[in-house]
C-alpha cells in the first residue's frame, strides 16, 4: 500500500514543462520502492469460541478425566508450612508424579507458596480453569 512505504508526499516536479512523464509521488507502485497495488493486508483471524461450547468442552474434559481416573478429590490440603518438599510429598502420597492441577476453592495460600516452584504443577482457584488446564495435565486434585 502507498502510506506503508516511505518517502514524502512532495510532488516529485511540475507538471507541465519538464518533457518528463507526469508524476505525483515517490511511493507510486509504478515506481522502484514503490507501493503494492492491492497487496495483502495483516488481520486477525482469531475467532472466539461461544460460552456454551467452552462450558461443553469444559464438561467433556472433567468427564473424561474421571472415567479415567484422573481426576481426584482432596476434601482439604492442610499444610502446617509453604514448603514445596510438603506439597511434593502430599502430591507424591496422591500418585500425582509428572503434572498435576490444583484445583483449589478455599484459596489455600500455603497450598499455592509450596506448589509454585515445582514443575509441571499448576495450581489456581476453580474460577481461572479451562478445559485446556484439565488436557495438558495427567492428575487433576
Amino acid at each position: 500500500m502507498r502510506r506503508e512505504v516511505a518517502g514524502s508526499g512532495k510532488k516529485l516536479w511540475r507538471q507541465k514543462g519538464t518533457g518528463r512523464a507526469r508524476s505525483g509521488s515517490v511511493r507510486s507502485p509504478l515506481w522502484r520502492h514503490g507501493g503494492t497495488v492491492h497487496g495483502p493486508v495483516p488481520r486477525d483471524y482469531s475467532y472466539k469460541l461461544p460460552r456454551k461450547m467452552l462450558l461443553g468442552a469444559l464438561r467433556s474434559a472433567l468427564s473424561a478425566k474421571l472415567r479415567d481416573g484422573e481426576l481426584r478429590v482432596v476434601s482439604a490440603f492442610s499444610l502446617a508450612d509453604h514448603k514445596t518438599k510438603s506439597v511434593a510429598g502430599v502430591l507424591e502420597a496422591l500418585h500425582a508424579v509428572k503434572t498435576a492441577l490444583l484445583v483449589d476453592f478455599d484459596e489455600n495460600r500455603n497450598l499455592m507458596l509450596g506448589a509454585r516452584n515445582l514443575e509441571g504443577v499448576q495450581d489456581g482457584g476453580a474460577q481461572r480453569r479451562d478445559h485446556y488446564d484439565l488436557l495438558r495435565h495427567e492428575k487433576v486434585l
